[in-house]
């Protein structure tokens, strides 16, 4: 945890909070502070800074904020789209792509998704909550991304998308993960684009159907290696990538 996450909930007075968790929990036995220590804080979905522990016991943890300074909204921003993984993925893609920096992430049906993940819990947001404040507390950042379920793939992309993800002035550019191309993406990527819509399939793979709607959306393919991967390294690996071209001169 390199960053401690504080919410409305934990707020007791202005730059005061209470906590009482394993936040706490990581305070005192973790980093191993005590009061007058200071602690790197942000508020989800708002500035980050330094606090002063004011109190110390061994269920609670009380803290003043100060120093504070808003957050930096990278660029490229970057909204991903992924077919819907089992469950215990789902956490990892969430934790993932808050600790990267993610605007939005949209989890969709495709042909090759199992039914039954539809019904898993992780589709209500409250129960989203924990594994992208962890990935934020990862990463050092506090902006929440937005988590939408889509359960019918060609709605998705012929009526919905646009209206989700291009609201502002700038098209953004898609991008396709895709093994049956040998494009890599520094081939296809344009560094001076803002905005940048990312698209991973299932690990059964998208159906040809799938593939063509996508590119008829103006979706370009491209490879992130010879291996067969693991939904959530796919994600870890494009983002980084992502992350690599916007950087390179």
């Amino acid at each position: 945890m390199n960053l401690i996450i504080l919410t409305e909930s934990d707020r007791i007075d202005a730059g005061r909070y209470r906590l009482s968790d394993h936040r706490a929990e990581h305070i005192r036995a973790v980093l191993n502070l005590g009061e007058g220590d200071t602690v790197e804080v942000g508020v989800l979905n708002g500035p980050v800074g330094t606090a002063r522990l004011l109190k110390v016991s061994g269920e609670e943890v009380e803290l003043q904020g100060d120093e504070w300074r808003e957050t930096i909204t990278s660029k490229p921003e970057i909204d991903l789209i992924c077919a819907l993984p089992r469950p215990q993925t789902v956490k990892k893609v969430l934790l993932t792509a808050a600790m990267m920096g993610v605007r939005s992430v949209h989890l969709i049906r495709a042909n090759r998704v199992e039914k039954s993940y539809f019904q898993s819990p992780l589709i209500e947001p409250g129960n989203q909550l924990p594994y992208l404040i962890e990935g934020l507390a990862q990463g050092r950042l506090t902006r929440l991304p937005a988590v939408q379920v889509h359960d019918r793939f060609r709605r998705f992309f012929e009526d919905e998308l646009d209206g989700l993800i291009s609201k502002a002035e700038e098209t953004p550019q898609r991008l396709l993960c895709s093994p049956e191309t040998t494009d890599t993406l520094d081939s296809v990527f344009d560094a001076r684009v803002g905005q940048v819509t990312i698209a991973i399939g299932p690990e059964g793979g998208w159906v040809p159907f799938e593939i063509e709607l996508m590119q008829e959306r103006g979706f370009r393919p491209f490879t992130l290696g010879r291996w067969t991967l693991r939904v959530e390294h796919a994600v870890t690996s494009a983002l980084a990538q992502v992350e690599l071209c916007r950087r390179s001169p």
